[in-house]
């Protein structure tokens, strides 16, 4: 699903050229679910970036599902996006005019798919919030935005999704609840899943983790 071959990033701050990526290399099977560790600054979004096609790798491959997104223009890359990607965020990021249903059914209208609010309805469903589907993102809570978040994510069916903090924002309880409906999602579409996370809850639901330290992959090991 995942393949990195050499893969660097760097960019020019002020004349200087700042590494923040190195020589990454890693590969990641379909349908494993893997989790991405390290301390703050250590290039973990960015590495996500990457991997979503919203930067481009200065040097090395980067390939995703039998897609190598180095070179591609950005009309290919947000196909890409559309094609093989669903994308949870710790900020949800859910358009704050648009209801629940209209959220989760955004992928969908983008893509010129038919159905689309029948397909939003069902996944909220899924999400158990289909009692919720016409309120806004300020009329919920950060549980149930996180929940709508999941089922935009999911509603297209991609094969990799990725998170970045998905429960960076929430406490304990709820952040268990997101847990559980994220991976049961995951088994129920046999979607891969590439995550970021500093919550060791979630962190030892993963097959494998992966340590980023200042731009470097330092292995990965299991996370039990």
């Amino acid at each position: 699903m995942i393949h990195l071959d050499q893969v660097s990033f760097s960019l020019i701050h002020s004349g200087q050229k700042l590494s923040i990526l190195k020589n990454i290399s890693l590969s990641v099977a379909k349908g494993e679910v893997v989790g991405l560790l390290g301390p703050s600054g250590s290039g973990k979004s960015t590495l996500l970036a990457l991997l979503a096609g919203v930067e481009q790798a200065t040097a090395g491959v980067v390939q995703v599902n039998g897609v190598r997104l180095n070179g591609l223009s950005s009309d290919q890359l947000a196909h890409f996006r559309r094609q093989h990607l669903g994308v949870v965020f710790q900020e949800f990021h859910l358009v704050p005019t648009l209801t629940a249903w209209e959220n989760v059914a955004l992928p969908l209208d983008l893509a010129g798919l038919p159905g689309s609010r029948q397909r939003a309805m069902a996944m909220l469903e899924q999400v158990g919030l289909a009692h919720r589907a016409n309120h806004r993102p300020t009329e919920l809570s950060g549980g149930e935005q996180q929940r709508v978040a999941i089922a935009r994510a999911f509603v297209g069916c991609p094969p990799l999704i990725l998170a970045d903090e998905p429960t960076g924002n929430l406490d304990q309880n709820t952040s268990q609840h997101i847990i559980d409906l994220l991976f049961s999602c995951v088994a129920a579409w046999g979607s891969t899943l590439f995550l970021v996370t500093h919550d060791p809850q979630l962190a030892r639901r993963a097959d494998r983790c992966l340590h980023l330290v200042d731009g470097c992959l330092e292995g990965s090991q299991p996370c039990g």
